[in-house]
Formats: C-alpha cells, structure tokens, sequence
C-alpha cells in the first residue's frame, strides 16, 4: 500500500523529512484503512505544518472534505464528517483546548492535531492521549541513515554523504533538510568532512538560536562549549531547559548538541569567552586539550586578537601556558611574525637564547610592523646575552626605535659599545602622554646614562638608582640589553659606593625579575667580594655553580670572573692556574664593553699572575679605546686605569704606571673613588722604589678599603711589609693587611664539584697554607687560642680551628707534639721571617 503524495521528493522545501514509521502510519491513514484521527508530534522544525500542508493535498486528491482549524473557527460548529486540521495545538489556549476535547469525545469526529511535544499542559496531554488510543502518535524530529537514503533515492548520493550528514546533524530532521538543500554533491570529492555544510548552517542556526528562551540559548551555549558531550546529573532547572532546548530542534533528547550546532555556536560565541574558558581550564591536561581543539579549529581574527592578548597578561607569571595561547593564535590567524616576536621573547626570558635567536631569524617583517620596536628589544637582549653588545647597537642602528622604551633601551646599547654620539640620537623626546611608571624609568635612565658620560658623576649615580628603583615598580619584565639595576649597581661600585650597590642588587633580586635572576645574584656576588664577605660569596658560588654551564656567555663570562677573583684572593698559585684554565672558553665566546671591565680586570690581572698577559693585551686595549672614545668620563674610568696599574706591578713594569696614574689624577676631582686610587697609586710607587712610610702606607690602604678596595688595600700593605727591614713596621703592616683581608679559605668555585680533590697532607712548615703558617709560628712561641686570636684579628674558635687543622697534617697528636715537630723543621726567626714572605709572596 502506498501514497505517493504522502512521501515527499528528494529535497522539496515544502515537503516534510518523515521517517518509516511514520510514513507507514500516514499511508495507512491516506488509503482509508485508519480513521482521520492522529496526533503529530515533534521539535520545532521538524515538519509539523509541511506534513499538515502535505495532507491537505492527500484529503483533497482523496476527495475528502477537511477544515483547516483556524484561530476563530468554532470547532463544535463543523460538520461531523469533515476532517479538522489543527496547527500548533501546544500554542492554543484552554478555551480552544476544551472545544477541541470535547469534539474529540465523539468517536466519530476525525481530527488530525499538530503540536510540540512541550510544554504541555494537562488538557493537551489529555487530548494527546485520546487520539493515541486510535493510532500511534505520528513522531517527526530524528531521522536514520536508512530515512535520508530513501529520500535521496532519486539524486543518488554517496553513502559516505548520507553519513557526513547524519553526522553534522545527528538526524535531526530541520537540519538535515537545510542539509539537504545546500548539499553539493559535486564538491564531495574535496570536502570529504562536508565542512562546508557547517558553514552553509551557521546562519540560520544562529537565527534560530536568537528566536529561543534567552535561558535555552544560554543552556545551548554551554553544552556547545562544554569540553566533553556527556551529560552528568543537570539540576531539575536544566533538565527542563534541556527539554526546551531538544523541542526547539537544538539538542538531541539526551540533551548532546549535534556537530552542526556547537560549530555554529563556537564561530558566533565572542572570542574572549572562548579564550576566557581555555585560561579556566586547561590547568587539566585532557580538557586543555579538547579547548585546543575547539580553538585551533577557529581562523577567526577575533580569537587571534584576544589569544595574543591574554598571551601577553601571561608572559610574566606563566610563560609556558602563554607560549600555548600564542600558538593558538596563529592557529586562529594571527599574524606570524607576530606570534614569532612573542614565543622568542618567552625563550628569551626562560634564558634559551640560541632559540630565541632562531625565531626572530625566521620572523619575516616589514619595516611598518606594529611589533617592530618589540622585535628590536628582543634581538638586541639576545645579542648581549650572547656577549655580543656591539651587535645589540647594530640591531638598533638598523631599526630606528619608535617608542621612547626602545630608544632608552638603544642607549643602553650606545654606551656600552662607547658611542657617545649614539647615545645622545637615542634619548627618548619628552612625554606627549600622562606619564607612566616604565616611562619615567626609561627617562631617568636615558639622563643617567648621559650624564655618567657628560655630567655629575654622582647626579648620574642618583638618576641610575631611581631608574632601577621606577623599573622594578613597573614590573616590566620585557627583553632589554642589559637591567637598569646592573647599570645602577655598576655605576655605584665606580664610585666607590658598594652599599648602594648592594642595595639596588638587593632591592631587584626582591622584585623577582624573572630572567634576569641569575645576573643579578652574580651581581651581587660581585659586590660581596668587594665587600670582603667571603661566606656570601662562597654561598652564592655554590648556589649557582650546578647550572653555570646553562648560563648565557654574557652571565658564565661574569661567573667565571668572580671564579678567578676568588682564586686569587683566598687560594695558592695551582689553583688561581686551574681556574684560569677554565675561564679561558668565556673570552672565546664573549666580549667585553663598557659595563664589563669590572670582570676585565680581574681577567686581565689574573692573567698577569699565569704569565698570560698577551692573551689579555687586546681585551684591555680595546677597553681602554672604549674609555677614551668616550672622553674618558671619571665615572666609567677609574677601574680600567685602576687594573693598568695592578698589572704593571705584577708584571713588575713600574714604567706602565704613568699614563694611567695621570688618568686617575685627572679623574680625582669628580670620582671619590678615583681619587682614593690616585692617592694609592703615589703611595705603591713609593713603596716599590723602597720608600715605606707605615702612617702613609696604612692611610693609603684603608682609604682603598672604604671605596670597596679592601683585597688592594691588604695587598698595599703586604707590599710595604715586605720592602722593609723594621720589625714592627712589618708587623704593624701586616696586621692591617690581615684587618683589611682575613684569610679565610674559601672552597674553590668549581664547575663539576666531583673534579676536586682533597689537598695533599703536607710533609713540612713549607707545605702550610700562609695563615696556618702564621699560626704555627705563633704556636712555637706558646701563645693560646686568645692570645693567638689577638695578634691575628681572628677569634679563638677560628685560631682553635687552624691549629687542629695543622695537628692533622703534620700528624701531631699532642699540642707539645705539635710544637716538638714544628720546631724540628724551623727555628722562631725562620718562622716569623717565612710568615713575613709568605705574605708578600701572596701580595705580589
């Protein structure tokens, strides 16, 4: 049996999509062998009123009399052999529903009713009912594979589009029809995910999704944005509005949104909500990555916008997570070289330097890219970590800076490779704007800068520190060739101030500057070694020693530095040659400019002690070129003219002294520390002609030791004590020598801790370490730990200490033991005489 009229064409707007069952029941009905009395029920769109439409026609070819029910229509008043159509029956009132309840009393009357499935009240219910106890309800909504093939029979798709569709769609029927209606089949064979049949859909879903309950649009949203499609345990309000949602043709009964639909919500939801959700939940690894999927899946210039936004609000505290969003946003769109520019900033700052170089080497710019001053502050802190300025200065000559932040940042570079010319270009022009925090930073370092050049040294030094002091309460943590804080800390060790050094270094370590840590922590290690704080500095060594080979050339240059500093000053001969062995790679990788000569000098001097200088000679030359390029400022030229004098005295050229005791003097007037160096300098030439004048030589180096020359100032001394015959004047030197320096020993500050071996037991006096030598000679002469302390300017604790360990190495197991077997090897004289030359041994 069948009733052509009742199962529609392929793909006829005007006809309904109806599956088996239903169009069993309407042929049924359509041939005469079921009375004209039936419910029909289903989802808005699913074809209620085309099917009513389509049996007007049916009862009309039949020739059978129907009335369509309209809003005024008196139901009691139609004739009892006609059939009554009635249209969205859910939308009529009680009145009409009682009318409608009351024909359908007679068992006769035929009437075919159309309704949603809800809401219902009891009265539709209850007339639902009764027409379902003459035939099954007639179902629409949800259509099979085997519904959409019979209605495609006469296009003959292909399976694998019959499937797509009922993919897209989950078989609801509204969807499936508009499927229908813009399905292509020509264009299956490059659209083998029918992807543009979810972009045909995404107007009239969004349509409809603006025409619903602004709860069950809400409800939708949430389940298209939801990271999974399984319903756990709604609330009674949710359910009921995941009810709305499925009548309204938007969720499936389970309430599950089909493809179709979270495509269209997630390419109209704002992109911020989206982004918003990704930031909520992707500390989760699995949902992290199903929001992903959601937004790499998205080439939308809004997601890309706000991507990069929310990647920027994250670089500080969460370099990994906006690293992700970056990527995100060129899944989205975004430009590249824009993404590139960021994710090189992160690994930047994450001290991937090589890395970080390679993104920006890839990152392909026109001249007018809005991210062009950013790309410059970001090649530029990579070519000095590097250890490489004058490359930093090049990438700054290259793109002229537009911001005032990057023409500030330019003259950091300008400095540091001694362009004065440069520097002056780069000076940021006065604010246009409201100032801000980073803006006023940036001002008072470009002032500072050109001022240690041109200016004050010490109005200089005031704008340098509160630079440091702005930038750090503007918590800007962006690339930059090098941190104001350094340059304020410098700039104070110039001057002789090593506690405002200590503080600045203090303060930005406090402010958690990210990258910039471990710099800063060899910072101030730096000053700690000036300030004679052996513990800090062994503390610090240690703390950084397990990732020194991880550190930027510009940081393991510094490292090793401070290494041979310590070498130098608290260890023997073999170890200041072990540590100039393996601070020998640094100058292969890095250079040196103006805010380095401080590690220069200790590289240049402890070369001087390894018989080395000529590998130095041309490290110091070009220092010296930079300092005179210029104008030899006393604020940048009293430690590089400071370092020639200490080598022409180690290397024992007194002649080498003038020029840079001429600087120095030069200097005097505008540097305290310059001319405390002056001063010293006059006094070592007098001592090294012979002339020691123990009131003067005593001045000299305590003036040396309050501008944070102590470790000089021990060595002025040793060096007078040892150019005279005087006992006590050798005496009296060299306890101020042990005042200004006491030797404590420091463990080496070596790369692989596994590497150091234990010191060998020493056989003889001669093997002693120079403070256990004057120990020892005290020891001979019956002293205690008191009085031994006293002499010495240590504590008993530390002389106890010493003369343990002198009783292990000599394998005395008494102190009358101990005193037998030192006056074995040496008499008193031969003691005391071999302390005096140890000491100056160790001072030359």
């Amino acid at each position: 049996m069948t009733a052509p009229t009742i199962f529609p064409v392929a793909t006829t707007s005007h006809a309904p999509m109806l599956t088996r069952v239903a169009g069993i029941h309407l042929a049924t009905m359509a041939a005469g062998d079921a009375p004209y009395r039936a419910v029909v029920l289903g989802p808005a769109g699913a074809g209620k009123s085309r099917l009513m439409r389509q049996l007007r026609h049916t009862l009309a070819h039949a020739g059978r009399e129907f009335v369509v029910v309209g809003a005024r229509d008196r139901i009691e008043a139609l004739p009892a052999d006609s059939v009554a159509l009635i249209d969205d029956a859910h939308l009529l009132s009680s009145d009409r529903l009682a009318q409608i309840a009351a024909r359908i009393a007679d068992p006769e009357a035929m009437i075919v009713l159309a309704a949603r499935p809800w809401p219902q009240d009891a009265a539709l219910t209850a007339i639902v009912d009764a027409l379902e106890h003459t035939q099954p309800a007639i179902l629409l909504g949800h259509l099979s594979r085997a519904d959409v093939g019979r209605v495609l029979a006469e296009t003959g798709p292909l399976p694998a589009c019959v499937d797509a569709i009922l993919h897209l769609t989950g078989g609801i029927s509204w969807l499936v029809g508009e499927c229908l209606a813009i399905h292509d089949a020509s264009g299956c064979a490059d659209d083998h995910a029918h992807t543009g049949l979810l972009d045909g859909l995404q107007d009239v879903i969004a349509h409809r999704l603006a025409t619903v309950d602004p709860a069950v649009r809400d409800l939708v949203h949430d389940r298209c944005l939801a990271l999974d499609d399984v319903t756990q345990g709604p609330s009674p309000e949710e359910e009921e509005l995941l009810v709305a949602g499925h009548v309204e043709g938007l969720l499936l009964r389970n309430g599950r949104p089909v493809p179709a639909v979270r495509h269209a919500v997630r390419a109209a939801v704002p992109a911020e909500r989206l982004v918003a959700l990704y930031l909520a939940r992707s500390s989760e690894p699995a949902e992290a990555t199903a929001l992903r999927e959601m937004l790499g899946g998205l080439r939308d210039p809004r997601v890309a916008v706000a991507l990069l936004n929310e990647g920027d609000a994250l670089a500080v505290r969460d370099s990994r997570r906006a690293e992700d969003l970056y990527r995100l946003a060129a899944e989205a769109g975004a430009d590249a070289a824009a993404v590139a520019i960021r994710i090189a900033e992160l690994s930047w700052a994450r001290g991937e330097v090589d890395a970080a170089g390679n993104l920006l080497d890839g990152a392909h710019m026109e001249h007018d890219h809005p991210d062009r001053d950013r790309a410059a502050d970001t090649a530029a802190a990579i070519w000095a970590a590097r250890g490489l300025m004058t490359m930093s200065d090049t990438v700054y000559r290259s793109v002229v800076p537009d911001s005032p932040h990057t023409r500030a940042r330019a003259a950091m570079a300008a400095l540091a490779v001694a362009d004065p010319e440069r520097l002056i270009e780069a000076a940021p022009p006065a604010a246009q704007t409201m100032p801000s925090t980073l803006g006023v930073a940036m001002e008072l370092l470009t002032r500072g800068l050109r001022d240690s050049v041109d200016g004050p040294a010490q109005s200089a030094l005031t704008d340098l520190v509160r630079a440091s002091e702005m930038y750090s309460a503007s918590a800007a943590a962006g690339p930059s060739p090098e941190l104001p804080a350094v340059i304020a800390a410098i700039a104070a060790i110039n001057l002789g101030e090593l506690d405002v050094a200590s503080s600045v270094l203090d303060t930005a370590l406090q402010d958690r500057h990210g990258w910039a840590h471990d710099r800063l922590l060899l910072w101030r290690t730096w000053v700690a070694l000036q300030q004679e704080h052996a513990h800090d500095v062994e503390s610090a060594v240690q703390s950084i020693a397990p990732v020194s080979r991880s550190l930027s050339p510009r940081d393991r240059l510094l490292f090793d530095a401070i290494s041979l500093a310590i070498a130098r000053r608290y260890h023997d001969a073999t170890a200041v040659i072990g540590a100039w062995r393996g601070a020998r790679e640094s100058l292969l990788r890095a250079r040196f400019d103006v805010f380095s000569h401080l590690p220069l000098g200790e590289f240049v001097l402890t070369a001087a002690r390894v018989g080395q200088s000529d590998r130095m000679r041309p490290h110091f030359d070009g220092a010296l070129a930079q300092i005179a390029r210029l104008g030899s400022p006393p604020l940048w030229s009293a430690h590089p003219h400071w370092t020639g004098i200490q080598q022409a005295i180690l290397l024992g050229r007194p002649g080498d002294l003038a020029p840079h005791a001429r600087a120095l003097v030069d200097a005097a007037p505008h540097n305290p520390l310059a001319a405390m160096m002056a001063q010293a300098g006059r006094v070592w030439t007098s001592v090294l002609a012979g002339t020691v004048n123990a009131d003067v030589v005593e001045k000299a180096a305590l003036g040396l030791a309050t501008v944070g020359l102590a470790w000089d100032g021990a060595r002025l001394a040793g060096h007078g004590a040892g150019r005279t015959q005087d006992r006590r004047t050798i005496s009296r030197l060299l306890a101020c020598a042990r005042r200004l320096h006491p030797r404590e020993e420091l463990r080496p500050a070596t790369l692989e801790e596994d590497t150091v071996s234990a010191p060998a037991k020493p056989r003889s006096y001669d093997d002693l370490s120079p403070r256990e030598r004057e120990v020892a000679a005290l020891v001979i002469e019956g002293k205690t730990y008191a009085e031994i302390g006293t002499a010495i300017f240590i504590s008993p604790r530390t002389a106890e200490h010493h003369i343990a360990r002198i009783r292990r190495r000599l394998g005395a197991t008494t102190r009358s033991d101990l005193i037998s077997k030192l006056r074995a090897v040496i008499d008193d004289e031969t003691a005391e005489g071999a302390a005096a030359a140890a000491s100056d041994r160790e001072s030359a």
